[in-house]
């Protein structure tokens, strides 16, 4: 018997529905970053503090959404993780017009929306883990990590889109709650479709409990440079996805001038490259590099790194002809990083124990978002432009770059030999 026949067919759906309402994370994710402006000025907040307020709020709170996601998805599996992330997010969308005019309660909706977003996040590895076939889990992940850009990009389009259409930023964030209820109803077919296999045969073979395999997990130093390196790209992606809009929208001498809508078609292309980059980076690493994981990665922090500082030099910024093809390169890399090193956990850990270190791996590494934003937002509020924060984010593809170095398997475990 194959390794693929050892799984049903309905492991094709599961994706499906991951994928959804990952696309879903996306959206919501990024929906205030396109209105910010509007959304600072409604309130009377400077651009850092609205920057910091909303989007940090939420990335913070990624973390626990992914922490716990990981950790319920190995006891009640994932379609309980996949309705309570659903839920949130439909909440969190659905009451912004009613608080729109009270900052702590918008603070309060963006935590809401962001446990729901990190839920699904949390339960990548464990899904490709308990679902699909070694060979397949790198391009699930891969998948997965297209799914955010795809709703970043999503987010990016529609926001601007429906706010210019209705003159009311809140009513652009309501219709957003369409996606978690799709999102809901395939969790629901998920609920009553066949089950995952109980375990891959190759980890089966392993007699130790879940509890003394999680207790060697946390012992092995990869496993903290997993969550360093996802830390790293989260910084990353999350700034430069956080700011970037901004700095191409405002005028000069803050921004570059494009307006809101340019800005969000130019951002659009950095997820449309995310997208291909995910699934480029994960055949790479297959097809290419036979499975091993660290080059792949490295490249993709290199290549952002260099790609994501060019925007601050004119002869980019200034030329649409130039600009577009540099936010794609920058994107594509950065898809390289993080859909690899989830997919590392899931092929050298033990099935049984996926979710709940794959969900610390996202829960800990998401809070480089929340630095990055944070960082980003200090940086400009206290120099008023936008030329330090994409300093920044060149330098922690450094630090990325040398934590790499260390991504090596651990060899305690049966399914981890490689």
């Amino acid at each position: 018997m194959s390794a693929a026949s050892y799984y049903p067919k309905f492991r094709w759906f599961v994706l499906l529905a991951l994928w959804f309402i990952t696309v879903t994370e996306g959206i919501i994710l990024i929906s205030f970053a396109p209105l910010i402006g509007v959304i600072a000025s409604q309130l009377g907040l400077s651009l850092g503090e609205a920057t910091g307020a909303f989007m940090g709020a939420f990335t913070l709170f990624v973390t626990v959404g992914a922490v716990a996601g990981g950790a319920f998805v190995d006891r009640v599996g994932a379609v309980p993780v996949f309705i309570a992330s659903c839920v949130l997010m439909f909440l969190g969308d659905i009451l912004i017009p009613t608080f729109s005019d009270s900052f702590p309660a918008l603070v309060a909706l963006r935590i809401i929306e962001g446990v729901g977003a990190g839920a699904i996040m949390g339960v990548g590895s464990a899904v490709a883990a308990v679902w699909f076939p070694e060979a397949e889990r790198g391009l699930v992940l891969g998948i997965q990590g297209l799914s955010v850009s795809l709703g970043i990009a999503i987010g990016f389009g529609t926001v601007p889109a429906v706010f210019e259409a209705t003159g009311s930023w809140t009513t652009a964030m309501a219709w957003l709650a369409v996606a978690p209820v799709i999102g809901l109803l395939l969790s629901m077919v998920v609920a009553f479709g066949p089950k995952p296999p109980a375990e891959d045969s190759s980890v089966a073979a392993c007699d130790l409990s879940s509890s003394s395999d999680f207790k060697l997990a946390l012992k092995q130093p990869v496993t903290y440079i997993g969550i360093l390196c996802i830390f790293f790209l989260s910084w990353i992606m999350q700034a430069f996805n956080d700011l970037t809009p901004a700095y191409l929208a405002i005028n000069p001498p803050i921004g570059i001038g494009y307006g809101p809508v340019a800005a969000g078609k130019y951002m659009m292309v950095v997820q449309i490259a995310f997208m291909i980059g995910s699934v480029v980076g994960s055949l790479a690493m297959q097809k290419i590099f036979k499975g091993v994981v660290k080059p792949v990665v490295m490249i993709g922090f290199i290549m952002a790194g260099i790609f994501c500082l060019s925007i601050k030099f004119p002869f980019v910024h200034g030329n649409p002809v130039v600009l577009v093809p540099f936010l794609f390169i920058a994107g594509f890399f950065q898809g390289w990083v993080n859909p690899n090193v989830q997919a590392f956990c899931a092929m050298h850990y033990p099935a049984h124990i996926v979710g709940k270190l794959g969900g610390m791996w996202m829960g800990l590494g998401i809070l480089g978002g929340t630095a990055g934003v944070v960082a980003g937002s200090v940086a400009l509020h206290t120099t008023g432009a936008y030329q330090v924060s994409i300093i920044i984010v060149a330098l922690i593809a450094v630090v990325g770059v040398g934590c790499t170095v260390f991504l090596n398997p651990p060899k305690v475990f049966c399914s981890g030999n490689k």
